[in-house]
């Protein structure tokens, strides 16, 4: 069996290693305690499971979960990633942060009430980031019609996406959270270790330096059972990781919000948790965004007042 595969946090042949999902995955790096409390909260056996790479085989009676990567490049393969640090398109966001933006291979979950600007924050940092930098963004819809997305920032901040799309810069997609969730609860319904079927993968036009997903709490709604939806979202953490890009996940939540995510175990996969606040101050509402979590560098704590503009979101970076 090949070094990297884990069984239940001992590697086969190795009894100190550390439980992990290939040597840097999910659960690598983790000692016993940690291993044991993250498979608790992703569904994870305590035996005979096996990880390689993002593939994970159950050896047991039950299931097999996915394999591979979830995304399908249109006439291209996956980049090799290099973990280099890319401003995030919105320039008083970046100051926030010591390294100046995020790292290539990282997942952000964006995380706030009704209101609150997730989707304009997300596609700010998309446009931008195609405008100044000449990247590419893609944007996967779970909810709303496309056409009303594109529709809504031109005529709020003037963002022409349709001319980008044009130009092959940007790509929006909306994809059915209902039938990925039975797709999804298909695969992993045999009890024999067999796939019944194969799970679709999601067609990308090309690899992009951006992504969306809005949102996880519509996904999440389209799953009859929660250890399936933490199962597959295991999957699309690891996906989006290999595509090398800047990874946004949009999450609904509360306007003050103490759980960032639907399941609560978002924000442990994540690299990095941005959240927007609408608080509720002497009877006024204000926005406020905050840097909760970041793996990659240190960065600026607690609240950032923000407002919106003709040009999108500004931050007001500097203290006062």
């Amino acid at each position: 069996m090949p070094s990297s595969w884990m069984i239940t946090g001992k590697e086969e042949g190795n009894s100190g290693a550390d439980f992990g999902m290939g040597k840097k995955g999910i659960f690598g790096g983790l000692n016993g305690a940690m291993a044991k409390f993250y498979a608790t909260i992703f569904g994870v056996p305590k035996e005979k499971e096996v990880f390689h790479g993002p593939v994970l085989v159950r050896r047991g009676q039950n299931d097999v979960a996915l394999r591979g990567n979830i995304f399908s490049i249109n006439n291209g393969g996956l980049p090799k990633r290099d973990y280099s640090v890319v401003s995030s398109g919105i320039r008083e966001f970046d100051s926030l942060i010591s390294s100046g933006g995020f790292e290539k291979s990282s997942s952000i979950l964006v995380s706030g009430g009704a209101g609150t600007g997730k989707t304009t924050f997300t596609m700010q940092s998309i446009y931008y980031s195609i405008v100044e930098y000449g990247e590419k963004g893609i944007y996967i819809s779970f909810e709303e019609d496309t056409q009303k997305i594109k529709l809504h920032m031109k005529n709020n901040y003037g963002w022409d996406f349709d001319a980008l799309e044009k130009k092959g810069l940007f790509a929006i997609l909306k994809i059915d959270p209902v039938e990925v969730s039975r797709a999804v609860e298909e695969f992993l319904l045999n009890k024999n270790g067999e796939l019944r079927i194969g799970l679709e993968k999601i067609e990308l036009p090309f690899v992009p330096d951006k992504i969306v997903v809005d949102s996880l709490s519509a996904l999440a709604i389209a799953f009859s059972d929660d250890q399936n939806y933490r199962k597959y979202i295991r999957e699309l953490f690891e996906s989006l990781e290999a595509l090398n890009c800047v990874s946004y996940l949009i999450s609904e939540t509360e306007q003050d919000p103490k759980i960032y995510s639907r399941s609560g175990v978002e924000e442990f996969l994540a690299d990095a948790v941005v959240v927007l606040y609408n608080v509720n101050s002497s009877g006024k509402r204000e926005n406020a965004i905050e840097i909760l979590k970041l793996r990659s560098s240190s960065h600026r704590k607690g609240l950032v007042p923000y407002y919106f503009t003709p040009k999108g979101i500004a931050i007001q970076s500097k203290k006062t």
